[in-house]
């Protein structure tokens, strides 16, 4: 009998018989570089109960409520110390903002005024008053001046303001003095009966009468103590004598000192 010419497929085997059971070798090398890095899939199903690595439902509500009363200690802690600040430093603050003595005002004297191209009319008043102080610091280790402010009035009223100005700060220690020049221009807007009435003083004794306010918030600094004070230095009857014919005059009672009341400002701790 005749071998059949079509080879049919053996599987190999040993020297016993024993048939070799093994996959493929990759034909190619890219077969083999794919083969060599496929991934490899694990599949976990999960069980009906939680995973030991997963976090109770109530972790998150603890922590936020031990973060809180943390944050309620501190605020206790701090609010305690600052109490406790409160009464170790507060009959202190008060001593050192209390004057223990009685420190006298400074001294205000206005030394000379000149009143230029003065005229009343519809417009209203016009004119330029050109004034000169001297400031003395009499009897406190020292005083700054921080704010001044100057009115100029009609006769004796505070009201009928018509010219305003305003200084520099300054500082003055015991003894010292400061000499100011301030000039003063009128206010747009002067009652038109206090203009009317101006004019006809003027016309009939050739003379003008003003007044002068000043309010001061300074600073006294005593030898052991610091204080706010504030200052109401007046001056009433400054007349002023115009010139034969002319708009222009000069203040006929110059050196003219100030009274000056003198307030301190309530204690505050802040």
């Amino acid at each position: 009998m005749m071998a059949s010419s079509t080879a049919t497929n053996v599987q190999p085997q040993n020297e016993r018989g024993h048939v070799y059971r093994f996959s493929p070798v990759p034909q190619s090398e890219t077969d083999r570089v794919i083969h060599e890095h496929q991934p490899v899939s694990v599949s976990v199903q999960s069980s009906g109960t939680t995973s030991g690595s997963a976090m109770p439902e109530n972790y998150y509500t603890e922590e936020i409520f031990s973060i809180s009363s943390r944050a309620c200690e501190l605020i206790q802690d701090c609010l305690g110390l600052m109490l406790l600040m409160m009464l170790v430093f507060l009959p202190l603050y008060k001593r050192l903002w209390t004057p223990n003595e009685n420190p006298v005002a400074p001294i205000f004297v206005l030394n000379s005024m000149y009143l230029s191209n003065f005229t009343t009319g519809s417009g209203g008043v016009s004119a330029t008053w050109d004034a000169k102080f001297t400031v003395t610091n009499a009897n406190v280790s020292s005083i700054y001046f921080r704010d001044i402010h100057f009115t100029i009035f009609y006769k004796r009223n505070p009201e009928d303001a018509i010219s305003v100005a305003s200084s520099y700060p300054f500082y003055l220690e015991k003894g010292e003095y400061v000499k100011l020049h301030l000039k003063f221009t009128s206010e747009p807007l002067v009652e038109k009966w206090l203009v009317e009435e101006m004019g006809k003083d003027k016309m009939k004794d050739g003379s003008l009468s003003f007044g002068m306010q000043v309010k001061v918030e300074a600073i006294y600094y005593g030898e052991t103590w610091v204080a706010d004070v504030l200052m109401s230095p007046h001056c009433e009857d400054l007349k002023v004598q115009f010139l034969a014919g002319k708009n222009s005059g000069r203040l006929g009672n110059p050196n003219r000192r100030f009274t000056i009341p003198i307030h301190w400002k309530p204690f505050s701790f802040f």
